[in-house]
């Protein structure tokens, strides 16, 4: 491994100071305002009807599950139950007329065939139907069917029912989600499909995973400097290039899986840098760098609102260039390199300074 130049005094005071101060917050007690499930966009605002909206965001049934994924759902599915100019009584829940989608006779659908005896939500002797305004099939309807509206009857053309079912359905039966796209591809197959969903869930609002929020929040004022050195950064990306496909796990910090603190922490102790391992904690490490007016240079951390509870400054990952970045980004998703998410961007902190 290459040297580097020495890190001046204060600097080195400095890391050793902030690596003190995070050790001490993590022993200090969870502060209720360091986040929570994010709030609607403008975009879930304008397109979610007002009596869904708090349905999708009460629907999940686990940790870890955005409820911008349920929402990103019904509108793929129905609209948010307003396909073929079916309406939602707000008062109850229910749809009409209902909603129910095409044969799935084989000929250009899956081949599924009605269950023995018929289905109790749609009237085709043959085959089976997806209904309702999150499309179920009368088996799964059958072994997940909620009742969300409280009126003792499941049914999938209720909508409350439906996106209820929806929650339960997708976190399949943990107390937290094993993986989004896992848990996504499970209601419906396709990676087209994924995308879709993926791509309306950050529209209505969805940040990056991460990690959960640090003990007590971290305070970041995104002008402050603070520890750097003069160096190169090409060791740290080369470990963290070496580290792709590895598994995400929250609170690792390799040799085998990472968290996403944990693998900018990793990266860095290749050249002697010591992060504490939050990425809420990591925000304060660095030269603020204005992303906007300057290039992002390779090793730059890069932080967005993520984790669980949601936080500011609660993912991280590494710059590798001014375009792409690595990151560990959630559960069931490895250590990869992404197109950097410059729109969702909070902070970019440059520790290496030629």
């Amino acid at each position: 491994m290459p040297r580097i130049a020495a890190i001046s005094a204060a600097a080195a005071a400095a890391c050793v100071l902030l690596v003190a101060l995070a050790a001490l917050l993590v022993l200090t007690r969870l502060d209720a305002s360091a986040g929570g499930p994010t709030p609607p966009s403008d975009l879930a605002r304008a397109e979610i009807p007002a009596a869904v909206l708090p349905r999708y965001q009460q629907a999940p049934a686990c940790q870890g599950l955005p409820w911008q994924i349920l929402a990103a759902i019904g509108a793929i599915e129905s609209d948010h139950g307003r396909h073929g100019g079916a309406h939602l009584d707000p008062a109850t829940g229910d749809i009409s007329p209902p909603i129910v989608g095409p044969a799935l006779n084989g000929h250009g659908y899956a081949a599924v065939p009605v269950p023995a005896g018929g289905s109790p939500w749609h009237s085709d002797p043959v085959w089976d139907h997806a209904v309702g305004p999150m499309q179920f099939l009368t088996a799964t309807w059958a072994a997940w069917g909620v009742d969300g509206s409280g009126d003792r009857l499941a049914s999938p053309h209720n909508a409350y029912d439906a996106i209820a079912t929806a929650g339960a359905y997708l976190c399949n039966h943990r107390t937290r989600i094993d993986s989004i796209p896992a848990a996504v591809l499970r209601y419906n197959r396709s990676r087209g499909y994924l995308t879709q969903v993926l791509d309306k869930a950050r529209g209505y609002g969805m940040t990056d995973g991460g990690e959960p929020a640090p003990a007590s929040p971290a305070t970041v004022d995104p002008a402050a400097g603070g520890p750097v050195l003069h160096g190169d950064s090409r060791p740290v990306l080369a470990f963290a290039l070496a580290q792709l496909g590895k598994p995400y796990q929250w609170g690792a910090a390799g040799p085998d899986a990472y968290d996403c603190s944990g693998l900018t922490l990793a990266a860095y102790a290749t050249i002697g840098v010591q992060l504490p391992h939050y990425a809420a904690y990591q925000a304060g490490y660095g030269q603020p760098i204005d992303w906007h007016r300057q290039p992002i240079r390779p090793g730059d951390l890069l932080l967005l609102r993520g984790g669980d509870p949601i936080h500011d400054y609660g993912h991280v990952g590494i710059a590798l260039d001014n375009t792409r970045w690595i990151n560990a980004p959630q559960a069931g998703e490895p250590v990869t390199l992404a197109a950097i998410p410059r729109s969702r961007l909070q902070a970019v902190r440059r520790l290496i300074l030629p």
